[in-house]
Order: structure tokens, then sequence, then C-alpha cells
């Protein structure tokens, strides 16, 4: 009967260095099936690819913004408890019954929200409760679009003064 021997290795199976090297690559194609997987089942909210719809409607709100401006047009936003209260300045005549407030999430579409203010004779009025920690894009509108004011409400802030966005038409 012989002995075994020792000088004899141990099968490939067993030694570390082939798993090592087989690990390499196999990492990098479980990443890459992750990564498809990720990029096929999520949404693209922040691609866009509609440059002609984007173009009219640029076009759009810098006439809406033209028209407040030659009306002279501003308002005061402050948030109150239930929500807010807008007063609106400069020479609309007649001022509409009806104004529309129109919040815009930075980041997060599911977010944005738009709110109907009534006025009262005075002031126009309109409850929602916003998260106080977060920025939004404000926005006022009439309900026919002829004009608009904008601006942007910082993270825990109580009063915004909104005026007409200025125009970049020649850039």
């Amino acid at each position: 009967m012989s002995a075994p021997d020792a000088n004899r290795p141990e099968p490939w199976f067993r030694q570390f260095w082939p798993w090592f090297l087989i690990a390499l690559p196999l990492t990098a194609v479980v990443g890459s099936m992750v990564t498809i997987y990720l990029a096929t089942t999520r949404s693209h909210s922040m691609v866009v690819d509609d440059y002609a719809r984007i173009g009219l409607s640029t076009q759009l709100r810098l006439e809406r913004d033209q028209q407040a401006r030659a009306q002279g047009l501003s308002a005061r936003l402050d948030i109150t408890d239930p929500g807010f209260i807008v007063r609106l300045d400069g020479s609309l005549r007649p001022k509409p019954d009806v104004l529309f407030l129109t919040l815009s999430h930075p980041t997060q579409a599911d977010k944005d929200r738009r709110i109907e203010l009534v006025t009262d004779g005075v002031d126009y009025r309109g409850q929602l409760v916003l998260p106080p920690s977060e920025r939004w894009y404000v926005q006022i509108e009439p309900a026919d679009l002829s004009w608009r004011l904008a601006g942007e409400l910082s993270a825990g802030a109580r009063t915004l003064y909104l005026s007409p966005p200025e125009s970049n038409a020649g850039n």
C-alpha cells in the first residue's frame, strides 16, 4: 500500500485564487444586471424629450410675464396656519374673483399643488398646509391665464413677495 503523496497540490476548486479571479467578473455581471433592472423599472421624471412643447410653453410664459409687468402687478403671499393670504397690487381692473396658486416642488412632481384662492373683497384666501422644511416655486395666475406672478418660497419662510419674472428673451 502506498502512502499519500504530501507534495500533491489540492484540486483547483479548493484553492482561494481561482475563486477570487472568478468573483471579479461575476460581480461586474451582477452589478450590470441590477443597473439594467433599475433603469427599466424606474420612471425618468427628470428627463425631458418634448422640446417643441417646452419652447411653446416658454413663449407663453414670457407673454404672460410681459402682461403682468405692463399692468404693474405684484403680490404679497402670507402663509397662515390654515393656508394662504394673497394681497394683489397693481392696475388690474376688474380684479378677478378667483386666482390660482401653483406650488411646484423643485425635484418631486408628485408634491406639486394647485390651490384656488377666493377673494374676500380685499385679499385672496386659500387653504393648504405646507411642510415647513421644503422649498417651493410659487406662481399666481387668474383663471384665464392672461398673466402670472412668480417667486421662490424658501424653507421656513412665512412671507413671499411675487412679481413678474425678469425677461430672458435676449438669451
